[in-house]
C-alpha cells in the first residue's frame, strides 16, 4: 500500500518556524515518512529552507523561497490569498501544521502573524508549536487544534528592512496622497513605494491590510492614525509594539483582512498595490517575468477587487516607471495576469496619475502611456492595435 508523504503546513509571514520539516514529522509520530511541506509568505530565511532534500508547495514564491522555486524544489501555486483556506480544506489539507506562536497565560497564542494559521489549525491532524522566548503577544487569536508538541526557540534576530524611499518613491507618494478621499481606509504592502505613500500623508486615514510595517505604526505619532489597524502579518519591531500597546492593533486571519465581501463594504477603502510589470490595458502582473517566478498573487487581486467595489473607494496601482536596469514596467503585454484589468482603476508613476475610469481599451492605453516613462512612450504607443 502507497503511503503519501507526510503533508506539513508552516503558518507563514515574518515569523516563520525554524524547527525543520524531518523534526516536526518526528514530533507529530511520523519520523518514518517522507515529507512534503506547504508555505506562504517567507520573508525571513531559515536554515532548513536550503535543504537540497526540500520538496513541496508554495502559494507565494519570493523573498527567502526564490532559490527553492528556482530549482523546482518548491512548485509554485498560483492562488490568491483569500482562497488559501479553502485550499487548506480541501486539496492540500495538512497532516501537521507548525504554528509560531507566544505563551499567554497558560494558554497558546498566534505570535506576529496571523495569516491563514487559523484554517490551517482547523484542518490538521496535529499541531506543532514554535514558541520565540521574549516574542511580543500582540493580541492574535488563541492556537486551537490537536496541540502535540510545544518546542523553545531564541528570540530571534530582528526582522529584515527595507530600503529607505528614494526621490522616485517620494514623487510617487505625493501623487497617489492627492487623489485620496477624505478619511480612507488604505491597505498596502511592504516596500520603498509603499512607504513613501505613508510618509507622504497628510490626512487621517484607517488602515485595513493583509501586512502592516513599522511606517503604518508610526502614524499614531503623526496623529493620523484613525481607529485601530486591522492586519494578518505584522513586519516590524518598535512602532508595531507601541500600536498594540496602546490598544490601536488588531491581528486577525486572511479569512477576515482578505474577505472580499468585506473589503467591498468598506465605505471609501482605497486599495495601494504595486506591480512587476503593468499592461497598457491595465492588467497587473506580480508573479513572473521571463519565465522565471519571483513572487506570488498573494492579496493583490483581492484588494484591487474589493477596492474597486467600494463605494467612495479607489484600486491603485502605484509603481516605478522602469526597472533598476531601466526597463520599462510598463509594457505592451503582461508575462501573466495576475490581477486584471476590470479591477484597477488608477496607475500612478512618478511621472503622474492615469485615472482609467470609464475609458475603454484605447483610451486607457493612450491615459496608462502618457505615465510611462518617456523614452518608452514611443514603442508603447506603436504596439497599440
Amino acid at each position: 500500500m502507497e503511503v503519501h508523504p507526510l503533508r506539513i503546513a508552516y503558518c507563514d509571514g515574518v515569523d516563520l518556524a525554524r524547527v525543520a520539516p524531518s523534526d516536526v514529522a518526528a514530533l507529530a509520530g511520523h519520523a518514518d515518512r517522507t515529507v512534503s511541506v506547504l508555505l506562504g509568505f517567507t520573508p525571513r530565511e531559515r536554515l532548513w529552507l536550503q535543504d537540497e532534500n526540500l520538496r513541496g508547495h508554495t502559494t507565494h514564491a519570493g523573498y527567502s523561497l526564490a532559490g527553492a522555486v528556482a530549482d523546482r524544489r518548491l512548485k509554485y501555486l498560483p492562488v490568491r490569498l483569500s482562497a488559501v483556506p479553502r485550499l487548506l480544506a480541501d486539496v492540500m489539507r495538512p497532516d501537521v501544521v507548525v504554528v509560531s506562536g507566544v505563551r499567554r497565560g497558560s494558554d497558546l497564542a498566534f505570535a506576529g502573524d496571523v495569516g491563514w494559521g487559523p484554517a490551517a489549525v482547523r484542518h490538521a491532524g496535529a499541531v506543532v508549536v514554535e514558541v520565540s522566548a521574549g516574542a511580543p503577544d500582540y493580541g492574535g487569536p488563541m492556537i486551537g487544534g490537536n496541540v502535540v508538541a510545544v518546542i523553545e526557540a531564541p528570540v530571534d534576530e530582528p526582522a529584515p528592512t527595507f530600503r529607505a524611499p528614494d526621490d522616485i518613491d517620494m514623487a510617487i507618494g505625493r501623487h497617489v496622497v492627492s487623489i485620496l478621499p477624505n478619511e480612507p481606509t488604505i491597505q498596502l504592502g511592504p516596500g520603498g513605494v509603499p512607504d513613501a505613500i505613508v510618509a507622504s500623508l497628510d490626512r487621517s486615514v484607517h488602515v485595513w491590510s493583509g501586512v502592516v510595517t513599522d511606517a503604518v505604526g508610526q502614524l499614531v505619532e503623526r496623529g493620523l492614525l484613525l481607529g485601530e489597524v486591522t492586519t494578518a502579518y505584522t513586519w516590524g519591531g518598535a512602532p508595531i509594539e507601541e500600536l498594540h500597546r496602546r490598544g490601536r492593533l488588531r491581528l486577525v486571519s486572511v479569512e477576515e483582512t482578505h474577505d472580499i465581501s468585506a473589503l467591498s463594504a468598506i465605505p471609501r477603502f482605497v486599495g495601494l498595490n504595486t506591480a512587476l510589470q503593468l499592461g497598457i490595458d491595465g492588467s497587473v502582473n506580480v508573479e513572473r517575468v521571463g519565465g522565471r517566478v519571483i513572487t506570488g498573487i498573494g492579496g493583490h487581486a483581492d484588494f484591487c477587487l474589493g477596492a474597486s467595489r467600494s463605494v467612495g473607494g479607489l484600486s491603485i496601482v502605484a509603481v516605478r516607471s522602469t526597472t533598476k536596469s531601466g526597463a520599462s514596467t510598463i509594457v505592451a503585454n503582461v508575462d501573466v495576469v495576475s490581477t486584471p484589468h476590470s479591477d484597477v482603476e488608477m496607475v500612478v508613476t512618478e511621472h503622474g496619475i492615469a485615472d482609467l475610469r470609464g475609458l475603454d481599451d484605447a483610451e486607457r492605453a493612450l491615459r496608462i502611456i502618457e505615465v510611462a516613462a518617456p523614452e518608452h512612450r514611443a514603442a508603447l504607443r506603436a504596439a497599440i492595435v
